[in-house]
């Protein structure tokens, strides 16, 4: 097993879509972060100093950690993963490693470790974007505030969420060997384009007489888009509950299915 994740967390660096990826978001965050102040204030004095345009000149480290990447380039780092995932089913390799293992279901467990992984070094590397882009912008000013360890917290439990929705698309592109609606369900994951399939879900509950439950407080997607305030304890355990039976569920199921079905 040890040898395996070797060779996984091997393949990993030596991704160039996975290099490429991660040199896209930083530069897009750090770009963000530097520019869009400046944009704004350049607005402000082109409408005459307007206070609805006027930015907040301090940028709290904790804010950036409670938010560690803006929901729609998560796209970046969902193609990466499901590249990474389906490149030894897409080149056929698979088969000589799963002969060589006493479970095949080994190679699953493997996958999703390095891809966990690789979704923590997309979120620091976002971070980093952002917080170096904040710090060299001549309009704003970064803050460590006292709320720097609540918002490391949320930046974990953001973290624990991506390996929960990364176990669903394992599921689809290594159980299912479905690289397009791996693809697809990962965009649906970055817009929360969902949204209205789990409201329609509630309105069927409703129907049958389960009232008073909102899917979306149980869906990683969805709980990823929350904003979260520490001491709403409540919360943070929710999505923590929520990642954890997620990951369990969909890796047990793609470790079942990989070790019952034959490797081509």
């Amino acid at each position: 097993m040890g040898r395996l994740i070797r060779m996984d967390f091997y393949r990993l660096v030596k991704s160039k879509l996975f290099i490429i990826s991660l040199i896209v978001l930083f530069s897009l965050q750090l770009a963000i972060a530097f520019g869009i102040p400046i944009l704004t204030d350049m607005l402000a004095h082109s409408f005459g100093n307007s206070e609805e345009l006027k930015m907040d000149t301090v940028v709290k480290v904790s804010d950036i950690l409670s938010n560690p990447m803006m929901s729609f380039f998560m796209i970046i780092m969902f193609i990466s993963a499901i590249s990474f995932l389906f490149e030894d089913i897409r080149n056929g390799y698979i088969k000589n490693i799963a002969g060589q293992i006493s479970k095949k279901g080994y190679t699953a467990i493997s996958k999703f470790i390095v891809v966990c992984f690789h979704n923590f070094v997309f979120m620091v590397v976002s971070v980093l974007g952002t917080l170096i882009g904040s710090a060299v912008c001549p309009k704003t000013y970064l803050s460590f505030d006292n709320a720097v360890f609540s918002g490391l917290v949320i930046f974990l439990v953001k973290v624990l969420l991506s390996f929960a929705m990364i176990a669903i698309i394992l599921f689809i592109t290594t159980g299912l060997r479905n690289k397009t609606i791996a693809s697809v369900i990962g965009v649906l994951f970055s817009l929360g384009a969902l949204g209205l399939l789990y409201a329609g879900l509630d309105q069927l509950l409703s129907t049958i007489g389960i009232k008073n439950v909102n899917v979306e407080n149980y869906i990683p997607d969805q709980l990823y888009n929350q904003s979260y305030d520490v001491a709403a304890f409540s919360a943070v355990i929710n999505s923590v509950i929520v990642s954890v039976i997620f990951i369990v569920v969909f890796l047990s199921l793609t470790v079942m299915i990989f070790n019952k079905r034959d490797v081509k």
